[in-house]
């Protein structure tokens, strides 16, 4: 394994171990992706994600996937007063059409089951891909830029 699927593996890794020990699927991605911002700053952003878990908590769009949204806006997003950055929606859109590739579906509704009882261990593994995607799209950015 060479350090750039390592580096992805680990946050993937990150992202599903703080899924698994109980924060949704939006806060597992905002998580495993804030460490270097100040406490206050990953407060915020997590309580942002919170509303997204369980496809907004109506089974529509994937939080893990809305997460990931929400990680491409940090690093992308426009600063009151300043220009938007193009690359935002560009790797925006990027992220959509490749997590709905891999999945399949985007809305939460087609990727689990709530009448499983199991249907977190599912969701670990979505929110594990996703992670590794958003990884690999910010890299591809910072290339990019």
């Amino acid at each position: 394994m060479n350090e750039r699927e390592e580096r992805i593996s680990l946050r993937a890794d990150r992202a599903k171990r703080i899924f698994l020990g109980g924060a949704n699927c939006a806060e597992s991605i905002w998580q495993a992706f804030s460490e270097g911002l100040d406490q206050d700053e990953q407060a915020l952003g997590n309580c942002l994600a919170s509303g997204f878990g369980g496809g907004l908590g109506s089974g529509d769009l994937c939080g893990a996937i809305a997460g990931g949204i929400m990680v491409l806006g940090l690093h992308y997003g426009r600063i009151p007063g300043k220009p938007r950055n193009e690359m935002l929606k560009e790797l925006c859109q990027k992220f959509y059409e490749q997590a709905k590739e891999e999945l399949g579906s985007v809305y939460c509704r087609d990727l689990r089951d709530p009448e499983d009882e199991n249907y977190r261990e599912k969701c670990a593994e979505i929110v594990a891909k996703m992670a590794a995607l958003i990884e690999k799209i910010l890299e591809e950015g910072k290339e990019n830029s």
